[in-house]
């Protein structure tokens, strides 16, 4: 039961998480951002994750979980809740991303490390696949509320209405109701050392995997609203279609374990990340609402498994007592992503197009998920 209402509470502030991602993206443009300043508006909610994440995994091993989690989600709330406070200025949608930022990853690497720490070996990938397919469902509801808020209450009222959802969990943790599992003392001869960790060959390929799976998510984040915005389609269109991706995600996580019972971890993230490549080579050769839905799941198919599975992978080869650190640096590899990919195609895109953006990440993922794919699967039932 503790791992339901843990991802019930994971649920309600992704949906905040999400709400903001394409949020920050339209209301940018609505005050008339450039492509450069819209990418740094969005990268500015990696930066400080970039930086702090293998800290923020660090301190949740120490000091444990709830801190971690009220402090990020209050932080979370008072980031979107200043550009309710301070309307139609450009300039403070990057102090609220950078708070927003550096509030989320502390959040983030606590909920990871404590559905870690409440499963066992044999329970582990279920309870990452539950927690996944919580975030699935935010995804869903994230944008979907997201973009009917903005067409109905426009967007400073949305950046309110995401602020109070963001601190309903906190208030849940607050009360101490939950009791939450103690993590794991390291053992006495382990070094302290970031930089062992980040180039530790079991970990190495988790890390790197999944930085090539968030530079595919956060290319679709940033920039399918840009072009969802210069076909003329409304916000409510766009959060639509954006969510059409999260249901896929949900399909492709339940259907995760079957996956895994008939092949490798690294034929299904190839598979996906070849279907994920074809989804960006088509995107940008349509313009209508239903193609670009239909895209999009495509899309979530592909990229449902990779997450979890990435997740997964760095846990279980993490050393006793550094899963949270562990998965602190998986998540900075990620951000490094992140604060990449809008700087980068934001410029890109202002001089060439949408082509080049979307195709350029297609070929990254298709070379990728060749890498990956092995001729001969796992027998039925020996993963």
């Amino acid at each position: 039961m503790i791992l339901y209402i843990v991802v019930f509470l994971s649920i309600i502030y992704q949906t905040s998480v999400r709400g903001n991602t394409i949020l920050v993206t339209l209301y940018a443009m609505n005050l008339h951002a450039n492509s450069t300043y819209l990418g740094l508006i969005v990268a500015a909610s990696s930066l400080f994750p970039m930086l702090f994440a293998a800290y923020a995994g660090r301190v949740s091993d120490r000091i444990g979980l709830r801190l971690p989690l009220i402090a990020g989600m209050f932080g979370t709330g008072l980031a979107l809740f200043l550009p309710y406070l301070f309307q139609n200025q450009l300039f403070i949608l990057l102090i609220s991303q950078s708070l927003f930022g550096l509030s989320q990853i502390f959040t983030i690497v606590a909920f990871q490390n404590l559905i870690g720490a409440l499963s066992t070996e044999e329970t582990r990938s279920k309870y990452f696949v539950t927690y996944t397919l919580g975030v699935s469902i935010s995804n869903f509801l994230g944008p979907l509320i997201t973009g009917f808020s903005i067409d109905h209450i426009h967007y400073s009222l949305t950046y309110m209405v995401l602020a109070c959802i963001s601190i309903v969990p906190g208030l849940f943790f607050i009360s101490n109701t939950l009791h939450l599992p103690k993590t794991i003392q390291k053992e006495g001869n382990q070094k302290n050392s970031f930089v062992e960790l980040l180039l530790k060959r079991s970990l190495r390929k988790t890390f790197i995997t999944s930085g090539i799976i968030l530079t595919g998510v956060g290319l679709y984040e940033f920039y399918f609203p840009i072009y969802g915005k210069t076909l003329d389609l409304s916000a409510s269109t766009i959060g639509i279609i954006v969510s059409c991706n999260a249901i896929a995600y949900i399909l492709s996580r339940l259907l995760m374990q079957w996956m895994l019972s008939k092949f490798k971890e690294e034929t299904v993230l190839g598979g996906c990340l070849t279907i994920s490549a074809v989804a960006f080579f088509l995107i940008p050769l349509f313009d209508k609402a239903y193609f670009l839905m239909i895209i999009s799941f495509i899309l979530g198919l592909g990229m449902g498994c990779c997450q979890p599975l990435s997740i997964n992978m760095a846990y279980n080869r993490s050393p006793k007592g550094r899963t949270g650190e562990v998965l602190g640096i998986r998540l900075m590899v990620n951000k490094t992503v992140q604060l990449l990919v809008p700087i980068l195609f934001g410029s890109v895109g202002s001089l060439l197009g949408f082509f080049p953006a979307f195709w350029s990440n297609a070929i990254l993922l298709l070379f990728s998920g060749y890498s990956l794919i092995e001729k001969k699967s796992n027998p039925p039932g020996t993963n």
